[in-house]
């Protein structure tokens, strides 16, 4: 078993060094390559001073922007990203009424996921204040981080499948909305 075992670490270290040693030769072209072209460039007397990727950032305030999709960062407690849906100049009654949905299963989605959160973090640290009083104010290990998990899960059992029915029905509820704002715009083309 143990030859198995130094087998196997010797095969991985030769394999990781080789992997190594590839990704360093392709480094190392890619470097040449790319100091080869900038010397060619310098050498074509190039009048541009700006690489060519660069592009033109767009303005992130959400009044240049009404017409694109804005997504913010995520939020601290609730770990769930805002959405900024976009208004069109002429927005239909049913775009509206769908757009409107959307908000309203985000915000009920947020909710949720604010107050869950809330009440793992204070249970947890509640846990670990616990533990560590009568550990001597050693840190918590996992195992003992395990036992809280499965007790929060198994306490919020109820509220996470009642959570999970609700989401399910606002998201199929987003069907009809969404099927209407589609056949308005589609029939509007033609």
């Amino acid at each position: 078993m143990n030859s198995l075992r130094t087998r196997t670490a010797t095969t991985a270290i030769r394999i990781c060094r080789r992997q190594a040693s590839s990704n360093a030769k392709a480094a190392a072209s890619k470097a040449a390559s790319s100091s080869a072209k900038a010397a060619a460039s310098k050498a074509a007397g190039s009048a541009s001073t700006e690489p060519s990727s660069t592009k033109k950032r767009e303005s992130l305030d959400p009044a240049q922007n009404r017409d694109k999709f804005l997504v913010g960062n995520p939020h601290p407690v609730s770990n769930l990203r805002p959405v900024l849906y976009p208004i069109p100049a002429n927005e239909s009654k049913e775009d509206r009424l769908f757009r409107e949905r959307c908000e309203r299963v985000d915000a009920f989605n947020q909710n949720f996921w604010v107050n869950n959160n809330a009440m793992f973090n204070k249970a947890k640290a509640e846990f670990e204040e616990k533990v560590r009083a009568t550990n001597g104010n050693q840190p918590v290990t996992t195992d003992e981080l395990s036992v809280f998990y499965k007790d929060f899960l198994d306490k919020a059992y109820d509220r996470q499948l009642n959570y999970n029915k609700q989401w399910w029905i606002e998201n199929i509820g987003l069907l009809l909305p969404a099927a209407k704002a589609a056949v308005r715009k589609w029939t509007s083309r033609s």
